[in-house]
């Protein structure tokens, strides 16, 4: 199993201005647990941009991917941001920079540089937030894979179910009810599309409503490198959902999770928590911010979940010779086969990783068997053979 991770960045100290055209933007977009744009960076670097709704109002550009191109800033400053993992200090670009997506270009004076494919993969070169979504309705099509910008006319909300939001500095909350172990939890969420999970509570929630005394089976993953912030590791527990309500709509099959030493974003928030793309891709979406309305209209059921292998990794063979496994659950065949974070898989099934689409690495966690050839933080090799199990 591939776990994507909250990329969520909850106090960047600089502003983008942005500026769109007269049109109606549509832009497409590739699809892997996150939502990825093609973006030209001042009509020239072409970049692979993570959207991510909880990004507030900032363009970013991950350290290795600026390294990697032929982007050459000139001023370079430093600024405080924090996310999932806590606060850090970062570089800023601060030359002035052109976005363009689809029909759509901004300008931001201030570009932040993170270490994005830490949290992620190597998929990942930027990442864009939602300034000036308040202008005007907003479409996320997951149905058809594009963005759209509805400047020049209304969107269609037919068949939609509305529901209200608070839109309020750059970022989206929205009510939303879970039952767990026979509890409810009910208030305002986050919205996140910078999140591959699906419902994510602060550890204050955690608290605030005794999640962690809640009776049922869990699984704790161990999870490096969740987020924006100075904090390299953390423990993350999930549950099985009894279901999960927005609006009218029950979602089933689906876990949840929550940090009990969570910081950051995922600490002591106004928020329970945030909803990440594990529920947002069932639904085709408009976001009317002005009008502090939220649209959703299904357009994939609910589904059992797969098996798992008790691991996650991520795809850096941009920086060395495979995938690095970035989560372990605590008790799992991984864990017990002497799968150890850090360590680097060079070889699946006897395939090299390097040659595996992206396409083929996804669907790697759907086969039911997995033979790993690895090489650990130390240098020492290892074969590992894994099967699925289900793990609730």
């Amino acid at each position: 199993m591939k776990l994507l991770s909250t990329i969520l960045l909850s106090c960047l100290c600089v502003s983008g201005i942005a500026q769109s055209n007269a049109e109606d933007n549509t832009m497409p977009f590739v699809y892997h647990g996150h939502i990825y744009l093609p973006t030209t960076i001042n009509d020239s670097v072409k970049l692979n941009t993570l959207f991510d709704t909880g990004a507030a109002n900032i363009f970013g550009v991950d350290s290795v991917a600026l390294k990697q191109s032929n982007w050459h800033p000139q001023k370079i400053g430093k600024a405080k941001a924090g996310g999932a993992a806590g606060a850090t200090m970062v570089k800023i670009i601060v030359d002035g920079t052109k976005i363009k997506m689809g029909n759509m270009e901004q300008q931001y004076q201030m570009v932040p540089i993170f270490k994005l494919r830490d949290i992620v993969d190597r998929h990942v070169d930027g990442i864009w937030g939602i300034k000036d979504i308040s202008r005007c309705p907003f479409e996320i099509n997951f149905e058809k894979h594009y963005l759209k910008q509805y400047i020049s006319g209304k969107a269609n909300t037919e068949g939609y179910m509305e529901l209200p939001i608070k839109y309020e500095n750059d970022r989206i909350k929205l009510e939303a009810e879970v039952q767990v172990g026979g509890k409810r939890i009910h208030g305002w969420f986050l919205m996140d599309t910078g999140s591959g999970s699906t419902f994510s509570f602060t550890s204050k929630a955690m608290k605030d409503f005794g999640i962690d005394k809640i009776d049922g089976k869990r699984l704790y993953l161990d999870m490096a490198n969740l987020g924006i912030g100075d904090k390299s590791l953390e423990t993350i527990v999930e549950m099985m959902s009894d279901y999960i309500l927005i609006g009218s709509d029950t979602i089933r099959y689906t876990e949840i999770e929550y940090t009990p030493e969570g910081i950051g974003a995922l600490g002591d928030r106004s928020y329970l928590g945030i909803i990440g793309n594990g529920i947002w891709d069932k639904f085709n979406i408009i976001i009317d911010a002005k009008k502090q309305k939220l649209y959703l209209r299904r357009h994939k059921a609910d589904k059992p979940l797969d098996k798992k292998y008790g691991y996650s990794w991520q795809n850096r063979t941009d920086i060395c010779q495979g995938w690095i496994v970035r989560g372990l659950y605590r008790n799992s065949a991984a864990s017990e086969a002497g799968l150890e974070i850090g360590d680097t898989i060079i070889s699946v099934n006897g395939r090299d990783v390097k040659n595996y689409t992206w396409d083929e690495e996804d669907d790697l966690s759907k086969f039911p068997r997995q033979e790993l050839n690895i090489i650990s933080a130390s240098g020492k090799q290892k074969c590992i053979t894994l099967e699925a199990k289900e793990y609730w």
